[in-house]
């Protein structure tokens, strides 16, 4: 029997203690692997991970009970109202919604994160879950900032699984973007209007890289001492990490209804202007010529509080 650990949960401002079992969480990204899981490894109880467009699949490849579904910042505020009509529409069972968020001016828009609460109060914000395990959050953290390294969604589940008390994490759907294919298509009209860059050929971000995805496992394994297992016999991660033991399991894949929903929804709502800063500034504030006026007339200025620092020295 695995041991259920004490945690201390920091959240919206508030420390609480809540017992957490160090049960089996199953993680699964959106590669080809997913729907490759050989079902016997499952276990026969677990919580279910997700992220990001998994509502494209087009089978239920693993239920549609979903303990934790995690969704990037910059489109937190579509993916929130896709996850309420898939809950509406009874496509799909989500009892959390994660925002996979960094806590970095760079990364997460600082307006977002301090509104966050405002608008979805019955969200958690990923990176206050983070707290639990702060070597790990140091060791993204500096990554992130001098690195240039930054981990997939996959890992990324992986992570705050560990923070909420998983010990086995099963997995499959990582498959470190190789030959950059999923488990499904993914350019879809609304997601590309959202995100174009993924009209491109390799859409994958340059921070992402399979050596630092396994360099993240393998701190998270040896620091806190979690077990990963692969799902799939012959996937890549399964070169990396031990294959999961055959558990019996008689999971049967089930199909989606007929005209589920397959992208992302864009509400016709104004409030996603109030949430997210402002568009960046006019191209002519940008342009080198436009700067070097601006410097030019502010010469004086800067020559004459130059000179009165001297004399008053």
């Amino acid at each position: 029997m695995i041991k259920k650990t004490k945690l201390k949960i920091v959240y919206k401002g508030e420390c609480k203690d809540d017992t957490w079992g160090g049960g089996n969480a199953v993680i699964c990204g959106n590669g080809p692997s997913l729907k490759e899981i050989d079902y016997k490894r499952l276990p026969k109880e677990y919580d279910v991970f997700r992220c990001n467009q998994f509502y494209f699949e087009n089978k239920y490849y693993l239920g549609k009970n979903i303990k934790y579904a995690f969704f990037n910042s910059f489109v937190f505020f579509e993916q929130y109202y896709t996850a309420k009509k898939l809950i509406e529409n009874n496509e799909y069972n989500i009892e959390n919604i994660v925002c996979s968020t960094f806590n970095l001016p760079l990364i997460d828009d600082k307006k977002f994160i301090k509104l966050f609460p405002n608008y979805f109060c019955d969200c958690i914000l990923g990176h206050e879950l983070l707290y639990n395990i702060k070597d790990f959050l140091a060791f993204m953290l500096y990554n992130e900032i001098y690195e240039s390294k930054r981990m997939t969604s996959g890992i990324y589940m992986c992570a705050i699984a560990i923070s909420l008390g998983y010990k086995n994490i099963y997995l499959s759907g990582i498959d470190f973007y190789e030959d950059n294919s999923y488990a499904f298509e993914h350019k879809k009209n609304n997601l590309l209007k959202l995100l174009p860059k993924f009209k491109n050929q390799n859409s994958v971000s340059e921070f992402h890289s399979k050596e630092f995805d396994l360099q993240t496992l393998a701190f998270l394994k040896e620091k806190y001492g979690a077990h990963f297992y692969s799902l799939n016999e012959n996937s890549t991660l399964a070169k990396y990490i031990d294959l999961a033991p055959i558990n019996g399991n008689h999971f049967s894949i089930e199909n989606k209804p007929n005209n589920y929903i397959s992208d992302i929804l864009c509400p016709d709502s104004i409030h996603r202007e109030t949430i997210y800063s402002k568009k960046p500034k006019p191209k002519l504030k940008q342009n080198i010529y436009y700067k070097l006026f601006k410097d030019f007339f502010r010469l004086p200025s800067d020559i004459k509080h130059y000179m009165q620092g001297k004399i008053c020295k």
